[in-house]
């Protein structure tokens, strides 16, 4: 008996994609021509029809933005001659390409239907060192049946947000969305990421390294070309002019010293001058303007916990950066506070405290109350008690 198929399911208007076949992934056959290019013709147009429907829903200048190169030979660039044009996906005058933003990012999800979910990196934080401070995030995106279609990766360091670290997780996040975006639905040939938050330091390019010379000084007289090496014919001529000036009776070892050729003394190695002779350029282990930045952060943050009031903030702010750039010349010889090392930032970092008593007026943590000594006294029976007759 036979009995009837059901018919194929429609699905309901507005249900989400399949972005993941029913049937589970499908393998290329790669020993049957016909099946494989069937297969590879119906990838590419599936594909080409979602990037132009997706492109079709994105909003230049909003939810991308092209970041324009500077063009011209090496030390020479200028600024492209179509930097005004920021709503095309690519520049035909410098090559540039469109960066995705944010609200790109999130529309893109919207209209797949797709569910951003972050996890902690462990693999790549270790990987840059286990340095504190560095936050490193995975985003993975998830249909409806929790599926994942994609995952991308992002980290950052809290000095690059002076020592803000909500928008350190918030800029992480948004950098490892962004990455799984580009990869679900195939934009990396259209659009790149992360170029928008470069701002102004955004070169493309431009601070390539030119071409290696030493180093000259300014006032250095030109230096002098080398004289030649002498012969062995006038190396015997100068030996046999120093023996016949040596003195007859002059012993051996004198003599000998008397026509060997006088050598150079070698050259003293002085250890490099550091501390205050440094003082007009900064030194190579100096700290860095962010790092300086948040130092500044928390010592305002700490005279704001002191309960100091406001007229009197910025005479405790100065008292307290004063102690802290004694503390920097006494623990390493430097006279300026962004001289100091940044091996040694951490521990700059915990003078705060001190430097904030110091400026109220202490000169430094109060010390821990001695016990009070009790002299005890021996004990004595009681007198006893004489009646006086009045």
């Amino acid at each position: 008996m036979e009995t009837e198929s059901d018919p194929t399911p429609i699905p309901p208007e507005g249900a989400t994609l399949a972005l993941v076949p029913a049937d589970g992934p499908g393998t290329l056959v790669l020993n049957d021509p016909a099946a494989l290019a069937a297969r590879l013709k119906t990838y590419g147009e599936s594909r080409q029809l979602l990037v132009d429907w997706l492109l079709s829903k994105l909003v230049a200048g909003i939810d991308y933005t092209l970041i324009h190169r500077k063009v011209g030979p090496r030390g020479q660039k200028t600024e492209c001659p179509a930097v005004g044009n920021l709503t095309a996906r690519s520049c035909s005058e410098c090559g540039g390409k469109s960066t995705l933003c944010k609200p790109g990012s999130e529309k893109i999800c919207g209209l797949l239907q797709l569910r951003p979910v972050f996890t902690r990196d462990v693999e790549t934080w270790e990987m840059l060192g286990s340095e504190a401070g560095v936050v490193a995030l995975k985003c993975e995106l998830l249909t409806g049946s929790g599926v994942v279609v994609a995952e991308g990766r992002g980290a950052r360091h809290r000095d690059m947000d002076y020592g803000d670290v909500n928008k350190t997780v918030k800029m992480t996040q948004k950098s490892a969305q962004t990455d799984a975006v580009l990869r679900c639905a195939g934009l990396s040939e259209i659009f790149t990421q992360d170029l928008e938050d470069a701002g102004g330091g955004f070169r493309n390019g431009d601070d390539e390294p030119a071409d290696f010379s030493a180093p000259k000084g300014k006032s250095a007289a030109p230096a002098a070309p080398a004289a030649p090496a002498p012969t062995l014919r006038d190396q015997l001529g100068e030996s046999v002019r120093r023996a016949a000036a040596v003195p007859a009776g002059t012993p051996v070892r004198e003599r000998a010293a008397a026509i060997r050729a006088p050598q150079a003394p070698p050259p003293v190695r002085r250890p490099p001058v550091r501390g205050p002779q440094q003082a007009g350029s900064p030194p190579s282990d100096a700290l860095s303007p962010a790092r300086i930045n948040r130092l500044m952060a928390l010592l305002h943050e700490a005279i704001r916990g002191a309960e100091v009031p406001e007229p009197e903030h910025e005479p405790v702010f100065d008292a307290a950066r004063a102690y802290l750039v004694e503390w920097v010349g006494r623990t390493q010889g430097r006279e300026r506070l962004g001289d100091c090392s940044w091996r040694a930032y951490d521990e700059l970092c915990a003078q705060i405290p001190a430097a904030v008593d110091a400026a109220l007026g202490a000169e430094g943590p109060p010390p821990r109350p001695r016990p009070r000594l009790v002299q005890r006294r021996s004990y004595n029976a009681p007198r006893t008690f004489a009646r006086r007759g009045y």
